[in-house]
């Protein structure tokens, strides 16, 4: 297993200004560098995104647990085929529970942005309980959708060995969609659809502007290919 890779210092440009919203979010964002293993779809960069938006689908949270929630929801990144993928969120929760007192939030404090990473996961398919937790939902899957979720399914599905797509069959008409074998298919097995499980209402609207896109790309995909796309009902 790769090494953890040192993520102390601030790479991605809205790191800083997120940090300097409270005195104990370096510390978090120095723990998080100590413990998680990054990918190319979960990285400082990713961890950013996800805090700006958890701030925005829940404006009333202190911003102190919106990002600290968003800085540590990955910090148990398990690759997408291994078997503890659906435990992974329970996993960082734990440690997040266990950590956080001793980075200067209260028990309370890190219950909440604990029980908040726990029930992010799309793995783990639950109903986040809090505000808190659905707005870490939300602003999580806002990065699975649009131009940055083509991007990801493409790299994840790269580094797993997928086809970009069945020649014979893109857009999964007369079979089951199978995203173990094509990366396409991906967005007919959960990508197309997840705009329907979004929680906030800032969340929703976004993931629908997005989900735009992603049937724009798909529809320029099927001229390039000769194949028109045909949406799945």
């Amino acid at each position: 297993m790769r090494a953890p890779a040192d993520l102390s210092l601030p790479s991605a440009p809205a790191l800083a200004p997120l940090l300097a919203l409270d005195p104990r979010l370096p510390g978090v964002w120095a723990w998080v560098g100590r413990h998680m293993t990054p990918d190319a779809a979960h990285d400082d960069a990713h961890l950013c995104r996800v805090a700006v938006w958890t701030r925005r689908c829940a404006p009333q949270e202190p911003p102190a647990l919106a990002v600290a929630a968003a800085l540590t929801h990955d910090v148990v990144n398990l690759p997408k085929n291994h078997p503890q993928r659906a435990q992974a969120s329970t996993l960082a929760a734990q440690a997040v529970l266990e950590a956080l007192p001793d980075l200067g939030f209260s028990p309370a404090e890190a219950g909440a942005v604990a029980l908040a990473v726990r029930d992010h996961s799309f793995s783990r398919g639950a109903v986040p309980e809090t505000r808190l937790g659905a707005a870490l939902q939300d602003a999580d899957r806002l990065d699975a959708l649009g131009a940055l979720g083509i991007l990801r399914v493409a790299t994840v599905g790269g580094h797993l060995g997928r086809a970009l797509l069945d020649p014979a069959d893109p857009w999964c008409q007369s079979r089951e969609p199978d995203d173990q074998t094509y990366s396409v298919d991906h967005f007919f097995t959960k990508l197309l659809r997840l705009s329907t499980s979004f929680q906030t209402d800032v969340g929703r609207a976004e993931a629908q502007r997005r989900t735009a896109v992603m049937h724009a790309f798909l529809a320029q995909l099927g001229e390039e290919i000769g194949v028109p796309y045909a949406p799945m009902d």
